[in-house]
């Protein structure tokens, strides 16, 4: 019974995938020249770029691929898992990078898929030659059998509880380790969310984990900044406050 579960899901999985796979491209600074981002085939060894929709075409070959991990369903392990990895000049893909995790068996799991499209990728080019670049991939996972536009309102349900309670913990009851846990799980949710990457950097600066802080307020900067003058709690007499506003005030 349980098999046929999640076969039944992995189905389900396949239909709402589209819009639950992001793919963008990591672009190093390479002196702003014709720089061209690294093409996803999905056949070895073909040497033209294809015209398709690149992204809808990585889409699919992982929607083709991925299981939902039994392990992960027994205990309900669910959220977005982003990974980094980089195509190298000659199509190998290597250099695998956890950015956000939902647990190690789903974590493995995307990782194993994109491992098998290596000699499916034209490399990216600088001024015409081929170049190593990044790229990441974004997956959501759910447990519950239900449309995309529904996952992702369970899931931004989820990760807003989880925001109020740590600045609860952290702001009011000055509990920063427990504030953490709370922000670990809603960025688990939504790892892209400005406001949970924000308070996070803060409480992980308190806590004295100054190279995490920074990770978090530069994937924001990644993300297009935040206006941090409109964020709701006060955090100017926190340790990280001066740190993170000079750090916006650089990008």
């Amino acid at each position: 019974m349980k098999k046929t579960v999640i076969f039944l899901f992995s189905l389900m999985l396949s239909l709402m995938a589209f819009g639950q796979i992001e793919t963008k491209d990591l672009m190093i600074n390479l002196e702003e020249v014709e720089v061209t981002p690294p093409m996803f085939t999905g056949v070895e060894n073909v040497a033209a770029i294809l015209q398709t929709n690149n992204t809808e075409l990585v889409k699919e070959f992982i929607v083709e691929n991925i299981n939902y991990p039994e392990k992960a369903l027994d205990h309900e392990e669910e959220g977005t898992v982003i990974i980094q990895f980089i195509v190298t000049s000659d199509g190998t893909v290597n250099n695998f990078k956890v950015v956000n995790s939902v647990s190690p068996n789903i974590d493995n799991e995307l990782i194993r898929v994109l491992k098998t499209t290596t000699g499916m990728w034209n490399p990216g080019y600088n001024n015409g030659a081929p170049v190593a670049m990044g790229k990441e991939v974004s997956m959501v996972f759910c447990v519950d059998e239900c449309e995309f536009n529904s996952v992702m309102e369970h899931f931004t349900i989820k990760a807003a509880e989880y925001f109020q309670n740590g600045c609860k913990k952290l702001f009011v009851k000055h509990t920063p380790k427990k504030a953490l846990k709370q922000y670990d799980k809603g960025i688990k949710y939504l790892p892209n969310d400005k406001a949970l990457l924000y308070v996070r950097g803060l409480c992980r600066y308190e806590l004295g984990d100054e190279e995490g802080a920074r990770k978090d307020w530069n994937r924001i900067i990644s993300l297009g900044g935040v206006d941090y003058g409109e964020f709701a709690y006060e955090p100017s007499g926190m340790k990280g406050y001066a740190e993170m506003v000079k750090m916006f005030a650089n990008k």
